[in-house]
């Protein structure tokens, strides 16, 4: 109540004042109204459902980038020593760049020389024979006994194959000489004379129907047919029976043969003996072997051992203290000074060839799933402005692409490259390394499809519709929607071309 009172207070206040002002003695003033704008009510917009092409394609930026581009590196932590070369400078494979310094580690490295000299002249004072003597004696032994090993035993396997041999020989020939082919011509004849008997009442059969016109199709015919083949087949084997009982001698008298064979080699085996000089060969590798095993000791051979693998590793780590060109080419990046500490691995010097150039591009791993190596992409450089140019995509990193499997994890190449023919651009296009340009790339191209702009689709709760103008009527109509790009969505389904849309 309060509140209303003082804004009524306020409200009078305001009136008096604004009367005292307009005051002139003017009667025509005050039949003048205060003007009040009208206000503008904004439009709403409204599309209609066109039919033509939707694009879907992907924009990022590039920049122009040598093709061979070393990105190097210390392999250890350290302070830089000397630095050979500067920012422009043109290198060739092998030059020194860079070193840290090592005055600590040259120092053990001669020390450790000093150390492996020792070593060796010991082992060589040890004695007249050698770790390498010994374990070729070794092995002289181990080879010559594995042939007196192996000559024992395929004697042996011959001897038992020998003897399983006459043993299988021998019951083959009882069999042969038990089992004469008499019963089987008996066999026979009784199955031939069954056959004919049976091709007899079959012919008879037939023969009472033979004037049918059908004669061919009867079960008599069948009958017949199958018993002439039955009385064929008995005849045949009759024959075979014959036969058996001729050769039946002869089979005997090759398997007497065999035996006798058989029995000859079993017993030429069994008076055979090991060559003589396989255990010759033997007895001399022993007596070899225990003239050596007098000789060198092996804590000698480990210190020597031991002093060559310190040198090794001092000598690998002075290399490692340096940074050499792997490539011919220019230094386009220089991070690195004299007396400033670095970090292992981290690229300070980055050398490359400017001779050939290509687009680089740094993408997100959505974007690299979306593109393919040996895809066409559309570059417009940012200098030249209009100018379209056409690539195509070289690589792309691991795993998207053929790119960087074959890199230590710490130098794999992580830019998606894009090849450009630069002898063919247009007249007056110059790329250095470092231009920037905008790349796009078509990952879909609809033709002849319904679509509109994506400020008429509505969403609202998972739910994708538009308001449709049917007249004087507003209704909301759902739709499924294709292909999408920033101008234009392919509507697969709900409206129809030339229905007008109220946008939002």
């Amino acid at each position: 109540m309060k509140c209303h009172l003082l804004r009524l207070t306020l409200i009078g206040v305001f009136v008096v004042l604004l009367a005292a002002c307009g005051d002139d003695g003017s009667t025509q003033d005050e039949s003048i109204p205060t003007a009040i704008p009208t206000p503008i009510v904004p439009e709403t917009p409204t599309y209609v459902v066109q039919r033509g092409e939707v694009v879907r394609q992907i924009e990022f930026t590039a920049r122009v980038a040598p093709v061979d581009e070393a990105r190097l590196f210390f392999r250890n932590d350290g302070y830089v020593q000397t630095v050979a070369v500067a920012r422009g400078d043109v290198v060739q494979a092998g030059d020194v760049l860079a070193e840290l310094d090592v005055a600590a580690l040259r120092r053990s490295l001669e020390r450790a020389r000093h150390d492996l000299q020792v070593a060796q002249e010991q082992l060589a004072e040890a004695g007249q024979t050698h770790q390498d003597d010994l374990t070729r004696a070794r092995l002289a032994l181990e080879t010559a006994q594995a042939r007196l090993d192996g000559a024992e035993t395929r004697l042996a396997d011959d001897l038992a194959r020998a003897r399983a041999n006459l043993a299988i020989k021998r019951q083959h020939l009882a069999k042969a000489q038990a089992q004469g082919p008499a019963p089987k011509k008996t066999q026979a004849e009784a199955d031939l004379e069954q056959a004919r008997i049976e091709l007899q009442q079959a012919q008879a059969a037939y023969d009472a129907i033979a004037w049918r016109n059908d004669v061919g199709a009867s079960a008599q015919a069948a009958a017949l047919q199958q018993a002439t083949l039955k009385y064929e087949k008995a005849q045949a084997a009759y024959q075979l029976a014959l036969q058996e009982i001729e050769a039946h001698p002869y089979d005997v008298a090759i398997l007497q043969q065999e035996v006798a064979t058989a029995q000859l080699e079993a017993q030429r085996l069994e008076q055979s003996e090991v060559d003589f000089d396989l255990q010759a060969a033997v007895a001399l590798a022993q007596l070899e072997l225990e003239i050596l095993e007098r000789g060198l000791d092996p804590k000698i051979q480990r210190e020597a051992a031991t002093a060559q693998f310190e040198l090794d590793d001092l000598e690998a780590q002075l290399e490692e203290a340096r940074i050499v060109a792997p490539i011919d080419g220019e230094v386009v990046s220089l991070a690195v000074a004299p007396g400033r500490a670095v970090e292992a691995f981290k690229p300070v010097i980055i050398v490359a060839d400017p001779n050939g150039l290509e687009i680089s591009a740094e993408l997100t791993a959505e974007q690299m799933r979306e593109l393919s190596e040996g895809q066409e992409v559309f570059l417009l450089p940012a200098d030249y402005p209009g100018q379209a140019l056409t690539g195509v995509i070289r690589q792309l990193p691991y795993p998207y692409g053929s790119g960087g499997g074959s890199e230590t994890l710490e130098n794999a190449d992580t830019a998606t490259r894009i090849s450009l023919d630069f002898a063919s651009l247009p007249a007056g296009v110059a790329l250095e390394t470092g231009d920037l340009m905008r790349v796009s790339a078509v990952l879909e191209r609809k033709q002849d499809v319904l679509w509109l702009p994506p400020a008429a689709i509505r969403t609202f709760s998972g739910r994708q519709f538009v308001v449709v103008q049917d007249g004087d009527v507003q209704r909301r109509v759902d739709v499924v929607l294709g292909s999408q790009s920033e101008q234009r969505v392919e509507i697969v389904s709900g409206v129809q071309e030339g229905d007008v849309i109220i946008g939002q």
